[in-house]
């Protein structure tokens, strides 16, 4: 036990710390004594200016560059030119797409410039004598009863336009939603155009407004005690007549009830309203009177 007590006393950690405190200071004194100067740590810049110092000299000759004279510059195609035949070749070297391009696109926006027709009265005079004619080949026999015409729906003969989404159908009174199928193609043809349009001619989005379409001969009867002006033989009883109102249009921003936001007695609408019904009615499509009293363009398919 007493041997191996002496052998960790020999090797304890005081004794190494005395003896290495011992060795750094002789170590220091030796430096101090002699003023030797040895750095703790090499410079960054010490290995870049060796390497460059033990470059071999080397001398750099500037290379002259000959003088150009000026007459041998490099002259202005235009400089040549005399001074009359420069002006046609400024207007030659003019490029004749910009004129074509400025043509056809004054040509567009004469295209889709909002005209309307020159009259109203004029382009659309189809009265009710000659609307009574075509509502009567083209439609169905007058119905007493709404009930009647509920029947004739399920049978297929008259169409529910009550939903679609190229129109809205107001608020009906003194009318149903029903139409025969080939006057519910025409309003679907005229309100596509007539957002066709729109879109051309960067008008905002708005959909037509059908204000009176079947009537039954009791609704008639009920129109009659408020209208006295109001035709017993209409051609709204036949399935083949609508009104579409000139005075109020529905934004494209969701569903209209009675509460919505309507646009009222906008003039630019009307009008492209009224170029969209005149085209129809010269291909022989269909008939339009313009009424005044009512804000709507009567129509009947042909």
């Amino acid at each position: 036990m007493s041997s191996e007590k002496h052998k960790k006393s020999k090797y304890s950690k005081p004794k190494f710390l005395i003896a290495f405190l011992i060795a750094m200071g002789f170590f220091a004194g030796i430096r101090h004594a002699f003023s030797l100067d040895i750095p703790l740590h090499i410079p960054e810049h010490y290995e870049q200016e060796e390497m460059v110092d033990s470059l071999p000299d080397v001398e750099y000759i500037e290379d002259e560059l000959p003088e150009i004279p000026m007459e041998e510059t490099e002259a202005n195609p235009m400089d040549s030119i005399p001074e009359d035949s420069a002006s046609i070749y400024d207007s030659a070297n003019t490029s004749d797409t910009d004129t074509l391009f400025a043509d056809s696109n004054e040509e567009n926006s004469n295209a889709h410039r909002v005209r309307g027709v020159w009259s109203y009265d004029a382009c659309f005079p189809d009265i009710q004598d000659v609307q009574i004619l075509a509502a009567k080949k083209n439609g169905i026999k007058p119905v007493k009863t709404r009930a009647e015409a509920d029947k004739l729906v399920k049978s297929h003969k008259l169409v529910n336009i009550q939903h679609s989404p190229f129109y809205t159908v107001d608020n009906l009174t003194h009318s149903i939603p029903y139409l025969v199928p080939r006057a519910q193609h025409l309003v679907n043809t005229i309100c596509l155009n007539f957002i066709d349009s729109c879109q051309v001619k960067n008008i905002p989005l708005c959909l037509p407004m059908i204000s009176s379409v079947l009537r039954t001969t009791d609704d008639v009867t009920k129109l009659q005690r408020g209208n006295k002006n109001a035709t017993t033989n209409s051609c709204h009883c036949y399935g083949t007549t609508v009104d579409i109102a000139y005075n109020r249009f529905v934004p494209v921003t969701g569903s209209y009830d009675s509460k919505g936001t309507l646009i009222r007695w906008d003039e630019t609408r009307k009008q492209i309203l009224s170029e969209v019904l005149d085209d129809l009615r010269r291909q022989g499509l269909c008939y339009v009177k313009y009424e005044r009293k009512q804000g709507c363009f009567h129509l009947t398919v042909r």
